[in-house]
This record gives C-alpha cells, structure tokens and sequence, in this order.
C-alpha cells in the first residue's frame, strides 16, 4: 500500500511529505488551477521540477485532452523530467486509451484517471496501466456505491492476474480513507488537510495526555 499527496500547492506538499510517509504526489489541471489562485506563480513543468526537488517519490502528471495528438506529447514532457518517477494519468476516454497505449507501447508506465465503471477498469488493465484512479467521494455524489464499485474493480483486474493498481482520490474524510482500502484499493491519495489528521484521533490525544499527567506525577513523587 502507498499513500499520495493529492495536490500542487508546493508548501502544502512539502509541509506532509516532513510528517508522513509519501510515496508521492498527485496532481491534475484543477490542484494547478487552485494553487495558482492562493498564489502559487508556477507552470505545470516548472512544479514537476520542484516536486523532484522536494519529495523522493512519484509524480503524477496529467495532460489536456483537449487534443490526442499534443496530449501524447505533453504526457512525454512530463516522462522527460525524469523517467524513472514522472508518470502520466491520463484521463479514461477513447483518445485517452489512444494515448495510453502509445505510451505503454514505448515502454513507459501509464495510469488512467477518472476511471469510474468496472468495463474501464477492465479496458485500463488490458492497456497495460499500472494504476487506475476512480473517484471515490465523486462516484458517492454521483449516486454509486464506491465501496462496491471499488470491489467490483478489484475482483476484475484481480481475475486478470494484472499488476493494475486501484489508486483511490477524491477521498473526503479519514472514513472514506478507511473505506476505500476496506473496499480494495491498493493506494491512496489524499488533499494535505485530510492527510495531516490520519496520525490524530481524540481516543488517542486523551490518551496522550493522561500519559504526561501521570508522567507528572511520577516526577513529583
């Protein structure tokens, strides 16, 4: 199992990746577009480059589909930083299936993102991808069950024998985390707010601080 910082605001990622342990992050023209707006002046390649920098793990980078043929060349742009840690998530549709199989063909690892039905998940698998992301919180909003949709996809790529892994975004709540491996993804990846109260509960915070009382006491006796 490996857990992913779901975002591109850099302070944020950095901020977690010295608390938890991050296999890496993930981002997507939204996370680009919100960190812009609280201020982050940097172009896609440019946070690829600090994210190099600042973390040891994976980096996800997802390309425009707006048109095949420049979404295969950006996806190679990214590969180019750095092959061994660069991989790009391409979004599920025929042009995307199209690119990812050009990708996969050249030797490069591939994911698909916003995989939503279990027929997806089978066609990523075929492809080659070695991760499919469904949308966990998304899929509950859209009237799914994720938690079955999850095991639905983990049976299919299971009867396979394929190195597929379900990554699980759109995670809302540490319960939707817990719910997500529960119902067969392999990996996770989470916004930084959700991450940083993984460690916490208040079981365990009272527990925390009976122990220093008592600790306190022990030392005045």
């Amino acid at each position: 199992m490996a857990l992913y910082i779901d975002s591109a605001y850099l302070d944020d990622i950095t901020a977690v990746a010295q608390t938890l342990p991050i296999a890496g992050v993930t981002t997507n023209p939204t996370l680009l577009l919100n960190a812009y707006q609280h201020g982050q002046r940097a172009t896609a390649h440019e946070i690829v480059q600090q994210l190099l920098q600042r973390t040891n793990g994976t980096i996800f980078m997802q390309p425009s589909m707006a048109d095949e043929e420049k979404a295969y060349q950006e996806a190679l742009s990214y590969i180019e930083a750095d092959p061994e840690r660069v991989i790009p998530k391409i979004p599920m549709s025929q042009a995307g299936v199209r690119v990812g199989q050009r990708l996969y063909a050249q030797g490069h690892i591939i994911a698909f993102t916003a995989v939503t039905t279990v027929a997806q998940a089978y066609i990523a698998s075929l492809v080659g991808a070695r991760y499919i992301i469904p949308y966990y919180n998304r899929l509950r909003r859209s009237g799914v069950d994720p938690c079955e949709r999850l095991e639905q996809m983990a049976r299919v790529i299971a009867s396979q024998s394929s190195n597929t892994r379900i990554l699980a975004a759109s995670i809302k709540s540490t319960v939707e985390a817990a719910e997500a491996l529960h119902s067969g993804a392999h990996d996770l990846t989470i916004p930084p707010a959700i991450l940083m109260e993984m460690p916490g509960d208040p079981e365990s915070d009272e527990a925390i601080t009976r122990f220093e009382q008592d600790l306190k006491k022990m030392k005045n006796l």
